[in-house]
């Protein structure tokens, strides 16, 4: 069967990272230094930042590099450091993984999954993840319009599908090509005609319950909020559902920095971001609370995902 035509349809989109310069932007934003601070030392450190591509969808990498010499200027100038910045981009995991200790990034911001094919790299340690409505996971939903009592997967071949795709929704497609491939029925962009990608949750959903779409997969808080804003959508059937879900893990180098302060510098300021008011007011624009600090277990259900993904392929 050839592909399908996967088109995208964005409505807000704001990726994960440039979420994550802007949040430790203004969680040091302060007025002007008095002119005698002008003159203070400043102690240079470099910051070698690396992504995975697939984490600025819909950036231009220099917007990227821009904004982290903006958040080095800030630093320098509020904590004492004369700071240059590198920004460097992997393709994979597994690219990450090759890299040599001389071009290993000091913070490398990835979604969940692709830490788990990465697996565990001694000089890289996980440090946060975000929290959206007080959860650190979100299950994954496929909702539909006209799901009968029992009705299988199968029952959704050639139908039209939105699947929400934006900052810290990677995981809904990852289940979603899991689910189907454990049924033995192809990619997402084979079974579906068409695949729609949203970056706005109300554009995925609404065209499923007006009968525009026949089913859509979203994460459950984005779906819970909705309904609460439009009841009627609580009339839409859920035909299936995942674990809840890590989606992007921010991870610091553990050694080869400027000093050990700069580096509890970057981690202070990413923890505490949720106490000051600027920052307070930048998570709920981005539906976010805080930046969580990472506990391994946070992941043990993108591990049994991934474990049970393997499975699949092996039994082809």
């Amino acid at each position: 069967m050839s592909k399908t035509d996967v088109r995208l349809f964005s409505g807000h989109h704001f990726p994960g990272l440039a979420v994550l310069i802007l949040l430790v932007m203004l969680s040091f934003s302060s007025p002007p230094a008095p002119a005698s601070a002008t003159s203070q030392y400043l102690e240079s450190a470099h910051l070698n930042v690396g992504f995975i591509q697939s984490a600025f969808f819909g950036i231009h990498r220099l917007d990227a590099e821009a904004a982290f010499k903006t958040f080095a200027r800030i630093i320098g100038r509020n904590m004492g450091y004369d700071i240059s910045v590198t920004v460097s981009s992997f393709e994979s995991a597994r690219e990450l993984a090759a890299m040599p200790p001389d071009n290993q990034p000091d913070v490398v911001i990835l979604e969940s999954w692709s830490y788990m094919k990465m697996g565990d790299l001694d000089w890289l340690e996980p440090f946060f993840v975000s929290s959206d409505q007080g959860r650190v996971a979100h299950p994954y939903l496929l909702v539909t319009r006209h799901a009968d009592e029992g009705m299988a997967l199968e029952g959704l071949r050639g139908a039209a599908l939105n699947l929400f795709f934006a900052a810290n929704a990677e995981p809904g497609r990852f289940w979603l090509e899991h689910l189907l491939r454990e049924s033995g029925l192809g990619t997402p962009e084979e079974f579906f005609n068409p695949l729609e990608l949203h970056t706005d949750p109300m554009l995925t959903v609404l065209p499923v319950f007006f009968g525009k779409r026949d089913a859509a997969v979203i994460d459950a808080t984005k779906f819970e909020l909705l309904a609460e804003l439009n009841p009627q959508l609580g009339r839409l059937k859920i035909l299936a559902s995942s674990e809840p879900l890590v989606s992007g893990i921010t991870c610091l180098k553990r050694t080869g920095w400027a000093s050990e302060r700069f580096r509890q510098d970057i981690v202070r300021a990413m923890a505490e971001l949720h106490l000051q008011p600027a920052g307070q007011q930048i998570l709920t624009l981005f539906k976010m609370d805080r930046m969580v600090p990472y506990e391994p277990e946070y992941l043990d259900s993108m591990l049994r995902l991934h474990a049970q993904s393997r499975s699949s392929d092996n039994l082809k």
